[in-house]
């Protein structure tokens, strides 16, 4: 009778809801022992690694893993979390939660929330830990429409030291929107985000602090029939940094390509660059826009001996030079960079590690529109190169150009110098009401739309609702250069104010 009470609890103790419960513990456990405040459990992560393990039982925990079936799990758990650190592992029933505690390096990373999950097939497990550091809390928002033509408010609240937000969506189509916000308080934010067509749509959020821009939230919604979920394409993954680079071009420039955008040429000197970043994060051991010792792409492109008008930057981590572009391709505020309008070069740099036994690459993109020497000695009026890239969009969506007026540009002068004084890149500042401005100086104007954006150049002022708008007739734009404590020495500080006219 004894032993067969013993066989009966052995077996209950094996339950995936059980083992669950085991990593959890072991887990906290983790934290705990060396005197960091354990991580929340959350139902999104935990509903997500119980899915991912279901993946792994059946295609493996390095497949299970890849940003893109990550991501489709913790958006159909209804999470938005992003650079998950996790552990995975596919072994024998009786041994997954010993496996767990051979680790003890979980609480290395910084983590507020978790989740765990378990699946099981006879005797095998699969065991699924996701971690991850919440750098904003979302509003309830729908990863699931029947019917396109619908619009639904996003709102939500970036976590320190985050302090403002920018929205980004990729359309099924592919193209990269902007999402002007509707509402903005510091780290508090919404914006109304339409579906006009069926399809896959993967929303982003930046939050920007004093390291930069980070990815804060990344989700899928899904409008009308749900994708059918077939077999994957077998990727083969480059092994060697010129062959990963090939192919990686050939990659950005077919999708401009699909875009009626011209195609990029590799440049020497970007490579350099971008190689060298690539491989100082392999040596350093950290991954960020923002290296260790703060140093950024203004240091990096000032280093280079040849004249660049516009650099942006691209960076990706994954289990092979592809899947880390794929990744890449997934987040539409990087994808806006791979289909710039006005980019013509780009350096590709590929770094190969191991890390615990697993491969790891570490991909840096660089693209800029260059300038002659000649031509770069005289620098450019910067409100001159806003005003191009704002007709390039405009141009983009098939409507006359805007005129200029001079009305407009004091106006949105003088708020950008006021936004740099502050610090605070708000469209409402104290002190300074931009629409009450132009409604009582500009008797003409019926309606007025307010951009405020801080860029490393004008030339990379974004496509925006206002430049889409066929009633808006007029703009006027602010270029102050400056000095800023959270966003950065250099920095041009934008203001754009577009207006309909009667």
């Amino acid at each position: 009778m004894l032993a067969l009470a013993l066989g009966v609890l052995l077996a209950a103790s094996s339950t995936p809801t059980d083992m669950e419960q085991q990593a959890l513990r072991y887990v906290h456990q983790e934290f705990e022992r060396v005197g960091r405040r354990h991580p929340q459990a959350d139902l999104a992560l935990t509903q997500a690694a119980r899915r991912l393990a279901r993946e792994a039982l059946e295609h493996g925990p390095s497949r299970a893993m890849e940003l893109h079936t990550r991501t489709e799990a913790v958006s159909a758990a209804g999470g938005a979390d992003t650079e998950a650190h996790y552990y995975a592992s596919v072994s024998m029933r009786d041994h997954a939660v010993d496996l767990l505690r051979d680790r003890k390096d979980l609480n290395q990373e910084p983590a507020s929330h978790l989740g765990v999950g378990v699946a099981v097939d006879g005797e095998r497990a699969a065991l699924i830990v996701l971690l991850t550091q919440r750098k904003a809390t979302l509003q309830r928002f729908p990863r699931t429409f029947e019917r396109a033509g619908t619009g639904q408010s996003l709102c939500g609240q970036l976590e320190n030291p985050l302090r403002w937000a920018e929205v980004y969506v990729t359309f099924p189509g592919g193209r990269v929107d902007r999402i002007p916000l509707t509402r903005e308080s510091g780290p508090a934010f919404c914006t109304r985000l339409l579906l006009p067509t069926e399809g896959r749509y993967t929303v982003e959020l930046i939050g920007h602090g004093e390291r930069g821009p980070e990815m804060a939230a990344l989700f899928f919604v899904d409008v009308g029939a749900s994708p059918q979920r077939g077999e994957r394409e077998r990727i083969i993954e480059p092994t060697t940094v010129e062959d990963a680079r090939s192919a990686l071009l050939s990659r950005i420039n077919g999708l401009r390509r699909a875009n009626g955008l011209p195609q990029l040429v590799l440049d020497d000197t970007l490579t350099r660059v971008a190689q060298a970043y690539s491989e100082r994060m392999a040596r350093e051991g950290f991954f960020g826009h923002v290296a260790p010792d703060g140093s950024d792409l203004r240091g990096r492109k000032a280093s280079t001996a040849f004249q660049y008008r516009t650099v942006s930057e691209n960076i990706g981590k994954a289990s092979g030079p592809l899947a880390a572009h794929f990744g890449i391709e997934l987040s539409p505020g990087h994808r806006k960079n791979l289909l710039g309008p006005l980019f013509t070069h780009a350096g590709i740099g590929v770094a190969f590690q191991q890390v615990e036994g697993r491969n790891q690459v570490l991909l840096t993109e660089l693209f800029s529109s260059t300038d002659s020497l000649e031509s770069a000695a005289v620098p450019r009026e910067p409100r001159e190169e806003a005003y191009e890239a704002l007709a390039t969009h405009r141009a983009s969506h098939g409507l006359p150009p805007l005129k200029r007026n001079p009305v407009l540009e004091q106006i949105a002068l003088d708020h950008a110098r006021r936004a740099l004084e502050l610090d605070q890149p708000e469209v409402q500042l104290p002190g300074s009401k931009v629409h009450d401005r132009v409604t009582s100086t500009l008797d003409t104007a019926k309606s007025t739309t307010v951009g405020m954006y801080v860029k490393e150049s004008p030339a990379l002022l974004p496509d925006s609702k206002g430049l889409g708008n066929p009633q808006n007739t007029q703009v006027g734009v602010g270029v102050v250069r400056g000095d800023s404590r959270t966003y950065g020495q250099g920095q041009y500080w934008m203001v754009v104010i577009y207006a309909a006219t009667r």
